[in-house]
């Protein structure tokens, strides 16, 4: 069977990711785990051999496989950990279905649930008094508020009020110290990703990822990773661990994980007042009560350290001051530190000041975007940045055109679970800028507007760049690895709802099928 493909793809609708326009009339042919020829026409019988299975994906888009660059796998567990209670109409109802609940764990576990409404009154001391030997936290369904125990605070160090994800870190270190049960959502989550085209992740582990690296890993060793891991750590228990750093470098050198650097949080919400911004916020009372400012000395001096040692930052700034002061931070490093190519990232971005956009290119610096960010403001007219901002400020909130004309590499992320990737939808919002009412009728700042190719370049050979793995995945080309994504409906030319209900109907990672329709 030497020289022939085990799997030839022919479609119409091959983009390659070398370029956003390149769109071929084709097929594929993947050899083991790497693609053996990308070529026009659809005379592939020299490449088929008596085991090689064909597939006709006519009018379907295949493209490299999908790299969501900002993932948490914690934060999944976060969103459907223990009990359901979604369906709970009263305080009396909730307590009797955590007793019951609780009948099946040990009698040291917390008692854990999630998807309660905000609309169900409960009073404060109810879980003190049903529940005294247990600690007992129930997540509200926004994941912003939650109700709890005295035992549960003392545990896990947070409170009704505080309880926002890296505020949550000694829960998280629980959960994901049971590796076998951590192992079990781990299949979970990433069978979902393959459902979306995902293949390649930046995964974000809390300080040291609490043992969770050792399920990674297994799962490696195993062949049981249906996408491959970038993974860094983000600080939240203490300070950056580079000891840890440099152990996971060693540990990690195959092609499913590597270690890559740090997640390193700047600045808060903006929508909550908690973003640096350039300009003053409307209730400058309540900003000021609520707004605090972050310590870019410290962030310097754990940026320059973790520049000197190669490894790589991504900083997560949402506010345009924010943005500027990490721009700052950066460039002095490689003023410094000498130039390298450290590819650090700034990360989500809600809005940069257009003094500031070309110097994400001088210094080399990523834009990692949260693409399907308008999804989470389901209508137009309730979208904060109109109350917030003048119209002039507001040509600069998502400002994707001008970042790729300025030369940036510009890709993907969801912040997962903030939202699952899908790539159709981040098509819409990208191209069309209307949010999920279909609101505006001309859309949003579409001076900002890009194209479907330059939507899926994000996903796919840029997204691969900010990980220096180009070389080897990306683009559908002859020796790359085989990492594939199939849509089933053309969205260089849907629009509206019907580009919003294109599907993944196949996934291909490392020359296997991982998912199909």
């Amino acid at each position: 069977m030497k020289g022939y493909a085990n799997l030839i793809i022919r479609s119409d609708l091959i983009f390659t990711g070398r370029t956003e326009n390149e769109i071929i009339d084709g097929f594929i042919g993947i050899d083991g785990n790497r693609i053996c020829c990308v070529q026009t026409g659809s005379d592939f019988e020299k490449y088929k051999g008596e085991d090689t299975r064909v597939l006709d994906m006519t009018g379907k888009v295949v493209s490299p496989g999908f790299v969501d660059n900002h993932v948490f796998f914690m934060g999944y567990i976060w969103e459907h950990v223990g009990l359901d209670t979604a369906h709970i109409n009263s305080e009396e109802e909730l307590v009797h279905a955590l007793k019951k609940y609780g009948l099946s764990l040990k009698p040291e576990e917390p008692l854990l649930a999630h998807g309660l409404s905000g609309e169900i009154q409960v009073d404060k001391n109810i879980f003190d008094k049903e529940f005294p030997d247990r600690a007992v936290v129930v997540f509200r369904e926004s994941r912003e508020e939650c109700c709890m125990n005295q035992k549960a605070r003392d545990r896990f160090g947070f409170d009704e009020e505080n309880c926002y994800a890296e505020g949550c870190f000694r829960m998280f270190k629980e959960l994901v110290g049971n590796k076998e049960y951590a192992r079990e959502e781990y299949m979970d989550f990433q069978k979902m990703l393959a459902k979306q085209g995902v293949t390649s992740i930046k995964e974000i582990g809390f300080d040291d990822y609490y043992g969770f690296t050792d399920v990674l890993k297994e799962l490696e060793e195993s062949g049981s990773l249906l996408h491959r891991v970038n993974l860094v750590s983000q600080p939240v228990g203490r300070s950056a661990d580079f000891e840890y750093g440099q152990a996971m470098r060693e540990k990690f050198g195959g092609d499913f994980v590597k270690f890559m650097g740090y997640n390193i949080m700047v600045d808060g919400d903006i929508e909550s007042y908690g973003g640096d911004i350039l300009d003053k916020y409307p209730d400058e009372e309540r900003a000021e009560s609520e707004f605090e400012a972050p310590d870019y000395e410290e962030l310097e001096q754990i940026v320059s350290e973790a520049d000197k040692m190669n490894f790589r930052c991504a900083l997560h700034a949402e506010g345009d001051r924010a943005v500027r002061k990490v721009i700052d931070i950066l460039e002095k490093c490689r003023k410094e530190n000498g130039t390298q190519d450290a590819r650090h990232a700034i990360i989500d971005m809600e809005l940069i000041d257009r003094e500031d956009v070309r110097r994400l290119k001088e210094n080399g610096i990523t834009a990692i975007n949260y693409v399907q960010i308008m999804n989470c403001y389901p209508r137009y007219e309730d979208y904060y940045g109109l109350k917030y901002f003048s119209e002039l400020r507001q040509k600069t909130i998502w400002p994707y055109r001008s970042l790729i004309d300025s030369g940036a590499v510009l890709c993907w992320g969801t912040d997962l679970p903030l939202d699952v990737p899908d790539i159709p939808v981040s098509v819409y919002f990208a191209c069309e800028r209307k949010f999920p009412d279909n609101a505006p009728k001309a859309g949003y700042n579409t001076k900002e507007a890009i194209t479907p190719g330059e939507v899926l370049l994000g996903w796919t050979c840029n997204g691969q760049k900010a990980n220096f793995d180009e070389g080897r995945l990306g683009t559908l080309e002859k020796g790359k690895l085989a990492d594939i994504a199939v849509l089933d409906r053309d969205i260089f030319r849907e629009h509206g709802q019907r580009l919003r209900e294109t599907k993944v109907c196949m996934t291909i990672c490392d020359g296997k099928i991982v998912y199909e329709e």
